[in-house]
């Protein structure tokens, strides 16, 4: 290893040639992290930083109670999505082409107002979306979106551009959103989000649910965005206040 390459890295860059090779084939388990540690000479620590890399290109999956499994013998690195600030939602918004596949107005009946956080009784309209890694790529997020009646107009606005709804609302009607409330779970993929997404109904996928609050603690927008289990990574920072 040469002093100028992270020794990560060269652990790293020497599994790929062993995939490539045919060595470890898909489906085979890496050695253990211990028996790499031996092999390469390296920390523990060097290792699972090696093994983060092939993670990160999309040739290996960790599997609790096996190991580290290979997947693919081509890179293709996984799709990762930062959102630490409202910036960041505006970035990915930019970056991922959006494609309105369907919209309709609605009642909201008692159990979609329960999960929305609003009284049941009153029209609302429900967008459908997908978003692409770029123009010619997969689907990395499956959406539905969710407005009051009466921000109806800024779903024209959408077809044209790639902004987020909740800029079109307040561009449109003057409001200002204030928050936004954010929720990561796992969820099954729905029949509708499996076929936006490529995978199997039922399937595990990432789920990202937001709700955009004005000053009042009105609702402008909610969303719940699906992502691929497997290739898809979401990011966020926590900062700590001092001082406070």
């Amino acid at each position: 290893m040469t002093p100028s390459v992270p020794k990560y890295s060269a652990v790293a860059d020497a599994l790929v040639d062993r995939i490539r090779a045919g060595i470890y084939k898909p489906g085979d388990l890496l050695d253990s992290e211990p028996e790499l540690t031996r092999q390469f000479g390296v920390s523990r620590h060097t290792v699972r930083a090696a093994l983060r890399a092939l993670y990160e290109k999309g040739l290996v999956i960790g599997q609790r109670g096996r190991g580290t499994v290979v997947q693919a013998t081509a890179v293709n690195p996984r799709y990762r999505h930062a959102c630490n600030s409202i910036e960041d939602v505006l970035q990915y918004a930019a970056t991922t082409p959006r494609q309105v596949v369907a919209r309709r107005r609605l009642v909201v009946d008692e159990a979609l107002a329960d999960w929305l956080g609003c009284a049941p009784g009153y029209s609302w309209w429900e967008v459908h979306t997908t978003r692409r890694q770029d123009t010619a790529g997969p689907v990395v997020a499956s959406s539905q979106i969710w407005v009051p009646d009466a921000f109806g107009d800024a779903i024209n606005d959408i077809e044209a551009t790639d902004e987020p709804l909740f800029v079109a609302i307040e561009r449109r009607f003057g409001c200002t959103f204030a928050q936004i409330r954010q929720t990561l779970s796992v969820a099954s993929a729905s029949a509708r989000e499996a076929t936006d997404l490529g995978v199997d109904e039922g399937a595990p996928v990432m789920c990202v649910e937001r709700r955009f609050v004005d000053e009042r603690g009105g609702l402008l927008e909610v969303s719940r965005s699906v992502h691929p289990a497997q290739g898809f990574r979401y990011e966020t920072s926590l900062r700590r206040v001092i001082g406070t």
